[in-house]
Formats: structure tokens, sequence, C-alpha cells
């Protein structure tokens, strides 16, 4: 929400505003929203219900609170109640609404569901408030694969068959939240990477390249995470196409001394075989919610490149 600006008065300069005008700065009411799922993962076929509480911060009434925006995601008959017909908050009053509805069975398959709206009043100052909440419903595995190609940019080129892939390179899946591991593979000669059994969400990937190559994946091609959709019940071909450019390899210096060697305590286990595009997967975990700027992010980005026939 916009923040609303105060001019800066001093000195003898405030015993010259009359007092009707100052009280008028006081006649737009400024409202805050959140939203708060009753579960943190649902089945299907379950009714979920958001508790949305909004909070009038001035001390002016506002009047007829009112929803005046949105979106939603994979959810069907939502009734929003009061927060559609409207309602009068008085000054430094709270008010919580329920909001309820049911999953689409895309629900299912992508991992969650959503609703991201916005509230404004008929006296409100700025904007209004922007609110939303992604509703978990894990239960759904699935296949994913891409493809990491030679290039030059983040804008080169992807050619079927014909670009050269990058092999070795080590993909590691994690939850978004970049908390938990849900598997590793390897590019092959081709440069394709799979996952046999990743939970529907959405993920984040890491790279580990060989020596002498980059990784330009991220938003800019910076090498920070790769975010990607995970949808269940999709055909198993690459999702995403990531470049990665060969990079000068620094000359070891003859002045440098040997690592010393790190011992692994028995109780560690032994590591886990990570070979061609086969998949680990390492643990299980729901989606999380992804909170950005003004409103919720329901559907992750993919990575979009160049492709030529």
């Amino acid at each position: 929400m916009r923040a609303l600006a105060v001019a800066a008065l001093a000195g003898a300069a405030i015993s010259l505003i009359p007092a009707p005008a100052a009280l008028a700065a006081d006649t737009k009411a400024t409202i805050t929203a959140s939203a708060t799922a009753d579960k943190t993962a649902y089945a299907e076929t379950d009714t979920f219900t958001v508790t949305v509480k909004v909070t009038n911060t001035s001390s002016v009434d506002a009047k007829h609170v009112h929803y005046i925006g949105g979106d939603s995601e994979s959810v069907k008959d939502v009734v929003w109640g009061a927060i559609a017909t409207g309602f009068d908050l008085a000054a430094h009053e709270t008010k919580n609404l329920p909001v309820t509805g049911k999953f689409e069975h895309s629900a299912w398959t992508h991992g969650y569901g959503g609703i991201a709206f916005s509230l404004g009043a008929d006296n409100i100052d700025g904007e209004g408030a922007v609110t939303g909440v992604q509703l978990n419903v894990p239960g759904a595995f699935t296949q994913f694969s891409g493809v990491i190609f030679q290039g030059e940019s983040v804008s080169s080129p992807y050619e079927p068959g014909k670009t050269p892939g990058v092999p070795g390179v080590v993909v590691t899946a994690k939850t978004n939240d970049g908390k938990t591991v849900l598997g590793q593979a390897t590019t092959g000669a081709d440069g394709t990477f799979k996952f046999a059994h990743l939970p529907a969400g959405i993920a984040r990937l890491t790279f580990e390249a060989p020596r002498g190559w980059k990784v330009l994946s991220g938003e800019n091609g910076n090498g920070t995470p790769e975010q990607v959709q995970v949808i269940a019940e999709e055909a198993d071909i690459p999702r995403v196409f990531i470049v990665a450019k060969q990079v000068p390899v620094p000359s070891d210096s003859p002045s440098s001394s040997p690592s010393p060697s790190v011992s692994v305590s028995p109780a560690a286990g032994p590591p886990l075989p990570v070979t061609g595009s086969n998949t680990t997967l390492l643990a299980v975990a729901g989606v999380v919610a992804v909170a950005v700027g003004a409103g919720l992010v329901l559907i992750a980005r993919r990575r979009r490149v160049r492709l030529e026939a």
C-alpha cells in the first residue's frame, strides 16, 4: 500500500495553518489486510476456509470496505461473504472475515491453489490493501526433466538434436524455500537431466557445473537458483532449458599447497550415488507459499528460450 505522505512543517509556519485545514487531513481512512488458511495442507476434495484480517489503522471510520479485484488459481465456488458486499470499519477496529471455497483438480496436479485480492473503501487513502494466501494440496508426484546446453548468453537459441549439451552438471532440486533437498540428477552426454519422482509444486534448481563451465541460471543468468513449476500428469518432455557458457580455467599456482584430506565419520553413512540422468529422491516436502511484493505469486515462471526447429 502506498504510504500517506505527510508534509513536515517547522517553526512559525505551523501556527499559520488554520484549524479546519489541519482537520481535513483526517478525512481519509487507511486499512491493512492479511489472509490465513485454516490448514497447512489440504486434500483435493477438501473445503478451505481463509480468515481475512482487516484493520483500520487510522482515526477515521472506513466506509464500505469491499473487494475491488483479485485473482485465483485452481479454486472454485469461492464465497467472499461480507468482503464482497462491503462493511464499515470503525477507527482502529479489526474484523476477521471468512472466505470459503473448493479446489479444482489442477490444485492437486500443481501442488497448490490460492487466492489474491485487493480491498478498498469509499474513503480510502492510497491504493487500498492487497493480500493473498497459497493453499497447499500435496500428494501428486511426477517426473521432471530439462536440458543444459552450450551457448554464450541467456538468449542463446536451442535447436533440439543439434545444439550440444553440457554433460556432468549436477542438478539439485529443493523446496521453494531452499530448506529441503528433494533430489539430485546429473546431465548426460546430451545435456539432459531427469528427476523421476518430484512432488508437484514450485521447486528451485541449483547447478554445479564441471570445471570450465558456468550455468547461466536465474532471471538474468547470474547463476542464482532457477524456479520451476513441477506439474503432475504432463507429458514426459523437457520443461526447462538453461544455457551453460564456457569460461577460462584458472591455472593452478605452483606455490599452492595440496588441500588436507577430509575424513568422513562412519556415522555419516555412504554417499548417495548420482549417475547419468538417474534421480535420487532425498526428501519429500510440501510446497510453501511465495509472497512477493504486493500479492501472491500463484504460478512460478518457467525458463523461456528461443527454440529453433
